[in-house]
C-alpha cells in the first residue's frame, strides 16, 4: 500500500510525500545499524559509526529534489537511503569492497559520498566539508539554478572553524544552503551544553540567517518543517539553519561505551521518548496507516533484505595492495603548443594579469576570490587589475578569511570540474585554511577518483622586494610576508605545487595549472612580480633567462612537472645548480659571474614544479656535472630543498664527485623587519658563488 500525503502548504515545489516508504527507509536505516553493531562486535570489521536517533534525517532528505546536493554527516545513514536507495552501499564499505560506492573500501564506513547522487564526500574531520558546501551554493547562486544544497552537522561541528566559515560564506552571499544541525546533546562524551551558549537559533538570526527549532524525534514534523524551509531557501530567500532537536540511542561510536559517560536514567529517558523510528511508527499506527503487526512485518522483511544484501557484498572483491598509489594527484596531460601571439616584455605581474584575463575568457564560470581582488586596484598587489577592468564581476573581493576563500573556490570546482582561482594575498595567511587545503588534495584519494577538486590557490610568497635580492635590496616584509612556504604545500599528497621563476613561465604554467584535477599551489614571490632579468656583476644581463621576460600575448601553456636546464658559459658543465623562484636568478647571477672569472660552464636547473618535481631533468644534470648545488629561499627545518637534496644523495650517490652542498635561508622564523638582518637572512648570488668556488676546489 502507497499513501502519498502532500505538503501543507499550497506553494511548496516537494513532490507528495509517501509516508510508508519513508517509514520504511527509516527503519532500514535502523536495521542496518543493528546489524553493524553486531558484525562489529563479531569482529567481521574493525569501526561502525551508529545513526540510531537520527534516522528522521530521511524525512529531511525526502523534502529535497533528486537534483539538489547534499553533504552528510556521519549519522546521516536514513539520508543516505532516501536519495540513493542503496542497501548494499554502506555493507560494501564497511567490509572493505572495492564496489564500495563512497569509497571503494578505502574509508572507514559511515563516510557518505556520491558524485552520482550529488553527495559531497564526508570527513572524518568533524565540520571539514563546510567550507566546500558553501563553496557548492555559491556555484548554484552564480549559475542562477533553483537547486540548493542540504549540509548537516552534529552539535560539536557547530563549534568547529569550519562550521562559522560557511555560516558567514551563507550569511555574507546569501547562499541557497539549508543548515542541518543534528543535535543529539552528545559530542562524543560532551553535552552540548558546552558548544555555543545561549539559543543556536538566536545566535543564527543574530548573524543574518533565518533559523528554527525542529523535533527531530518526529517524523512528519520534521519534514513538515523541512519542506517549508527547503522553499525559503529555494525561492531566494536566503540561507537556513535547522536546529534539529534529536535523542542519540547509541554510543559515539562502537569504540566507546555508553554507560561511562551518561546515566541510566537519561539513557532510559531517551530510548523511551527520543526514537524516531519507533514514534513514526506509533503515529502510522494510531493514523490507521498500519496495523499493529505490520510494525513488526516490515522489520523482518527489511532484515531478510538487508541479510541477503550482506550475503551478495561478501563475496565481492577486497582491494588489493597494488592500487595503494592510485588516484593520489591528477597532473594534467600537456599537449605542446607554440606561442603564436606577438611577444612582448613584461613583469611577471603583467603576466599573471594576462592569464587570470585568458583563463576567466575562455570559461564564463571562471573567477577570482580573495582579499581586496575586486578592488580597482585588482587586489594589494595588482594582480587581478586587468580582471576588474576588462571583465567586471569575475574577480571578486571576500571576506577577510582565507579558509572562506579556499572553501568557496574549491566547493565551486567540485561540481563542474573546472578550477576557480582562490587568492591569498600572502602565503603566511594560508594557515587557517590549512585544513580545508589537504581535505581538497585528499579528496580523490579518499573516493577512490569518484570526486576531484580541480583549485586554484595564487598566493605571494617568500621576501618582498622589487627585483632579485642581490639587487633589490630589503623588501620590509618581516613576519608574516616573507615565508617561502612550499615546505607547507609539497609534504601535502596530492597537491601540485608551482613556483616560477619567469614571466613567461609563470603566464604559461598559471594557464595549464587552471587543467589540472588536483589543487594547485602556485607560489608566486613577490621580489619577481616587478623584477628584471637578472645581470652578472658587470651589468650585462644574462642571456640564457633574458629572452623569458619576453611574453607572448595570447593563450600558451607550458607542461607541469618540467624542469628547465639552462647552460651558463661553454663546454662541459662542472657544477649543477637547482633552485626556483628568485633563487633561480641569484644562481644564475652567480654563475655567470663564476664563468666569466674561471671559464668553462655551470647548469642553472629551474625546476619550476616543485611537486611532482622533475626527477629525470635533475637525474641527467648530476649526471653530467657530478657536482651539484641546491638553493632555497626556505629555512632549512624540513624545508622542500632539503628533501630535494636528500633525495639526490639517495637516489645519485654514484654519479657525484662531491657531497651536494645545500643553501638556504636562515633557520629564524621569518625575515626580520629591519635591512641588516633581513639581508643577512636570505641568501644571495654572493653567498652561491663562495660554494661554488669551494667545490670547484675540491
Amino acid at each position: 500500500m502507497t499513501i502519498n500525503i502532500r505538503a501543507t502548504e499550497a506553494s511548496t515545489t516537494a513532490e507528495p510525500l509517501d509516508i510508508l516508504a519513508l517509514y520504511r527507509i527509516m527503519a532500514t536505516a535502523r536495521v542496518t545499524n543493528d546489524i553493524m553493531k553486531i558484525r562489529k562486535t563479531q569482529g567481521r570489521f574493525p569501526f561502525y559509526i551508529g545513526c540510531a536517533g537520527h534516522e528522521s534525517m530521511a524525512a529531511v532528505a525526502a523534502a529535497l529534489n533528486q537534483d539538489d546536493w547534499m553533504a552528510l554527516y556521519y549519522r546521516d545513514l536514513a539520508a543516505w537511503l532516501q536519495r540513493t536507495g542503496d542497501i548494499y552501499g554502506p555493507f560494501r564499505e564497511a567490509y572493505s569492497r572495492t564496489t564500495g560506492p563512497m569509497c571503494a573500501g578505502r574509508n572507514m564506513p559511515s563516510h557518505y559520498s556520491s558524485k552520482r547522487h550529488r553527495i559531497l564526500p564526508t570527513f572524518s574531520e568533524v565540520g571539514a566539508l563546510a567550507p566546500f558546501a558553501g563553496g557548492v551554493g555559491f556555484s548554484l547562486k552564480w549559475h542562477k539554478t533553483k537547486d540548493i544544497i542540504m549540509f548537516s552537522i552534529g552539535d560539536g561541528g557547530v563549534a568547529t572553524n569550519d562550521f562559522n566559515v560557511l555560516f558567514r560564506q551563507a550569511a555574507v552571499h546569501k547562499l541557497p544552503i539549508l543548515i542541518v544541525v543534528e543535535d543529539n546533546a552528545w559530542a562524543i562524551t560532551t553535552p552540548s551544553a558546552i558548544q555555543w551558549e545561549g539559543s543556536l537559533v538566536d545566535w543564527a538570526k543574530g548573524g543574518g540567517v533565518y533559523a528554527e527549532e525542529v523535533d527531530g524525534t518526529n517524523a512528519m514534523a520534521t519534514y513538515e518543517s523541512s519542506v517549508r524551509l527547503v522553499d525559503h531557501v529555494r525561492s531566494g530567500q536566503g540561507p537556513v539553519l535547522m536546529h534539529l532537536r534529536l535523542g542519540l540511542l547509541d554510543p559515539h561510536s562502537s569504540s566507546t561505551d555508553i554507560r561511562a559517560y551518561r546515566t541510566k536514567e537519561e539513557i532510559e529517558l531517551t530510548m523511551a521518548t527520543k526514537d524516531p523510528v519507533k514514534n513514526f511508527g506509533h503515529w502510522l499506527v494510531e493514523n490507521g496507516y498500519l496495523q499493529e503487526g505490520d510494525i513488526e512485518r516490515i522489520r523482518k522483511e527489511v532484515r531478510a533484505e538487508l541479510e541477503s544484501a550482506e550475503a551478495q557484498v561478501l563475496q565481492e572483491p577486497e582491494p588489493a595492495a597494488e592500487r595503494v598509489l592510485q588516484h593520489v594527484v591528477y597532473v594534467p596531460k600537456w599537449q605542446e603548443n607554440i606561442p603564436r601571439g606577438t611577444k612582448k616584455q613584461l613583469p611577471m605581474l603583467g603576466a599573471i594579469n594576462e592569464a587570470l584575463v585568458e583563463l576567466a575568457q575562455r570559461d564564463p564560470d571562471f573567477f577570482v576570490y580573495g582579499q581586496d581582488v575586486g578592488s580597482p586596484k585588482g587586489g594589494v598587489f595588482g594582480a587581478t587589475a586587468n580582471l576588474v577592468t576588462q571583465l567586471p564581476g569575475r574577480a571578486i573581493s571576500s571576506p577577510l578569511n582565507e579558509q572562506l576563500i579556499v572553501g568557496i573556490a574549491a566547493g565551486a570546482g567540485m561540481i563542474d570540474g573546472k578550477a576557480r582561482c582562490a587568492e591569498i594575498q600572502f602565503v603566511d595567511y594560508h594557515q587557517s585554511a590549512a585544513q580545508t587545503i589537504r581535505m581538497a588534495a585528499r579528496v580523490s584519494y579518499q573516493s577512490f577518483g569518484d570526486w576531484t577538486v580541480p583549485l586554484l590557490i595564487r598566493t605571494k610568497s617568500g621576501s618582498g622586494g622589487g627585483g632579485p635580492i642581490s639587487s633589490g635590496g630589503a623588501g620590509g616584509g618581516a613576519f608574516g610576508h616573507s615565508n617561502a612556504g612550499e615546505q607547507w604545500f609539497t609534504s601535502i599528497p596530492g597537491m601540485i605545487t608551482i613556483c616560477p621563476a619567469t614571466p613567461f613561465d609563470a603566464k604559461g604554467l598559471l594557464l595549464e595549472a587552471a587543467r589540472a584535477q588536483s589543487p594547485v599551489v602556485f607560489l608566486e614571490r613577490g621580489r619577481l612580480y616587478r623584477s628584471e632579468p637578472p645581470k652578472d656583476s658587470q651589468g650585462n644581463m644574462i642571456a640564457a633567462m633574458a629572452e623569458y621576460w619576453n611574453v607572448p600575448d595570447g593563450y600558451y601553456t607550458l607542461p607541469i612537472g618540467k624542469a628547465r636546464r639552462m647552460r651558463i658559459g661553454n663546454g662541459p658543465t662542472s657544477i649543477a645548480i637547482i633552485s626556483w623562484g628568485t633563487m633561480v636568478l641569484e644562481s644564475c647571477t652567480a654563475a655567470a659571474n663564476s664563468v666569466n672569472r674561471n671559464g668553462g660552464a655551470i647548469e642553472v636547473i629551474d625546476l619550476r614544479t616543485l611537486a611532482p618535481f622533475d626527477e629525470d631533468a635533475v637525474t641527467a644534470a648530476v649526471r653530467e656535472a657530478n657536482r651539484v648545488i641546491v638553493v632555497t629561499e626556505e629555512y632549512d627545518l624540513t624545508s622542500f630543498g632539503r628533501h630535494l637534496h636528500s633525495w639526490i644523495v639517495q637516489n645519485c650517490f654514484y654519479d657525484l664527485d662531491a657531497t651536494p652542498t645545500f643553501i638556504s635561508a636562515l633557520p629564524a622564523p621569518a625575515a626580520p623587519y629591519n635591512a641588516p638582518e633581513e639581508t643577512a637572512f636570505y641568501p644571495t648570488a654572493k653567498t652561491i658563488e663562495k660554494k661554488i668556488e669551494e667545490l670547484l676546489a675540491e
